[in-house]
């Protein structure tokens, strides 16, 4: 066998090897759901969406990692917002009201970034941890990190760990491909395009 074939031979089986694995698949997901290792922070921004986001953000309350939780989102359906619907969880777990600042205007994610830097900017605070849903914590990082330009704010990424959605094995459900197709091609528009929602 002529040696250019046994490369071609051997690369086409690597290849195989790293499809077999999934490893595409697990960077677009690793790439999806960026986590720091978090620093106290001033406060915990949780942006609404998925019902795992609170209770993540609630136990790093309770790990003393921010002395304040911003709650971002307006009413996704009748007249209570996605914000008070949290702040009515937080209360739950024993986080006692003067903790919660409540943002109740958002409807997107760009509005979630607007709306919270103007609370950010009026209570002098330097590091923000933003929680969302695996999935979703690239855009909203992204997102952010945009709307905060220029600004001296701090943003850590801590996505939740309590989602179905994972990394290692998004593929292996109809919502979760979903998922990762919608997030991947907003973010896509969003780098092109320079307008994020």
């Amino acid at each position: 066998m002529k040696k250019s074939t046994v490369i071609i031979l051997g690369f086409l089986l690597l290849l195989g090897l790293i499809y077999q694995q999934k490893i595409p698949h697990k960077l677009i997901g690793f790439y999806l759901s960026p986590s720091n290792n978090l620093v106290k922070a001033d406060a915990i921004l949780v942006v609404s969406g998925d019902n795992d986001r609170m209770k993540h953000a609630i136990d790093l309350y309770k790990q003393g990692l921010a002395p304040k939780l911003i709650l971002s989102g307006a009413a996704s359906g009748g007249l209570t917002s996605n914000a008070l619907v949290m702040h009515l969880e937080a209360s739950a777990a024993g986080i006692p009201n003067e903790s919660v600042i409540m943002e109740e205007k958002a409807t997107n994610t760009f509005e979630n970034a607007f709306y919270t830097k103007e609370i950010i900017t009026n209570q002098g605070m330097d590091n923000v941890i933003l929680v969302s849903s695996p999935y979703h914590q690239r855009r909203v990082y992204e997102t952010f990190r945009s709307v905060f330009k220029g600004s001296s704010v701090k943003l850590q990424n801590s996505p939740s760990t309590y989602s179905e959605w994972r990394y290692s094995n998004w593929w292996q459900s109809k919502r979760g491909l979903y998922l990762t197709q919608s997030e991947t091609a907003k973010i896509l528009w969003a780098n092109i395009t320079g307008i994020y929602r």
